[in-house]
């Protein structure tokens, strides 16, 4: 434990940067309880992405529109870290900045929310609410008759649409309704139906890279690291690296780490419209993370055709 008696973290407590949606707070929050006793206060802020709900991500910059405000407060010096979900960062982030820790990985699977158990059992034609690219791909993949409708907003917000008989049901993260201990109907969606976004249930901590504070600051957040998941989102943020797909191409990422420390890592690009999927697997030492991961991006981007089917 590092003797906050000799940094400015005695006097000055730790900032951290967070969106001001309940999910979100709710991430910062347990990243201020692993780091106890060392004293963090949360500043809360609103991001474009968080303001702008009637259209795709797509249009308004792309999930990293969730993260340049609060790294504009990293790098004003309003707080000394910030608090991402991981699945929401670009694969280059902001010069000057590193990914400090992240934290054990919450489930990382996605859920059906709604009377219906699986994807098999929805109505012919039934009406799915997501924001997600890749969770739109995989449902046309697996039921082209579906309709898929844009749903943004907050997890409460996106519930109560459905409550209100908009959709026939939704598709959330498995970990922001663990996070947020949600009283509603779910039922976890089967991997091999739809795989999962890479780095997603993950919450990473970004903080500057040099600095008498930030150097105080990476210290005190080092209890909080997970090692087992910085390999698996190592392996599949490379995949993202080497595709290199607008934000606009689905993709889905999945490592996993076994009790010997043998890393594998299945991924696959699909077509908006779900009726093309290339899928690909590879697996080594957990070492190898980041060369595996590259290594089968690359090998799915040779698949697909190139860059032209990702644009």
């Amino acid at each position: 434990m590092i003797d906050l008696s000799q940094t400015d973290l005695s006097t000055a407590p730790m900032v951290l940067a967070s969106r001001k949606s309940k999910l979100a707070m709710a991430q910062t929050e347990e990243v201020r309880r692993s780091i106890l006793p060392v004293p963090a206060k949360i500043l809360g802020l609103s991001t474009i992405g968080d303001e702008m709900l009637d259209r795709p991500l797509v249009d308004v910059g792309g999930k990293g529109v969730f993260i340049k405000t609060l790294e504009a407060a990293l790098l004003d010096g309003r707080a000394d870290a910030a608090v991402h979900s991981l699945k929401d960062m670009e694969t280059q982030i902001a010069l000057g900045t590193e990914i400090a820790v992240v934290l054990p990985r919450e489930d990382r699977g996605d859920a059906l929310v709604g009377p219906y158990r699986t994807i098999d059992e929805l109505p012919l034609g039934a009406r799915i609410g997501t924001a997600s690219v890749r969770r739109a791909a995989y449902l046309r993949h697996h039921r082209p008759d579906l309709e898929i409708a844009l749903l943004r907003g907050n997890v409460n917000s996106r519930i109560a649409r459905l409550a209100e008989g908009e959709f026939a049901a939704i598709i959330l993260a498995m970990a922001g309704l663990n996070r947020l201990q949600l009283d509603c109907d779910y039922h976890r969606l089967d991997e091999t139906i739809m795989p999962t976004a890479a780095a997603q249930g993950v919450i990473a901590v970004q903080i500057k890279s040099s600095g008498s504070r930030a150097d105080a600051v990476r210290a005190c957040l080092a209890s909080a690291h997970c090692a087992e998941t910085a390999d698996c989102i190592t392996a599949e943020r490379a995949v993202l690296a080497a595709l290199d797909g607008s934000c606009r191409t689905p993709i889905s990422a999945m490592a996993d780490l076994d009790a010997a420390g043998r890393l594998s890592l299945s991924a696959a690009v699909l077509s908006a419209d779900g009726q093309q999927k290339f899928a690909a697997d590879a697996e080594g030492s957990r070492e190898q993370a980041q060369q595996i991961g590259t290594e089968l991006g690359q090998r799915l981007l040779q698949m697909c055709g190139g860059k032209a089917f990702l644009a």
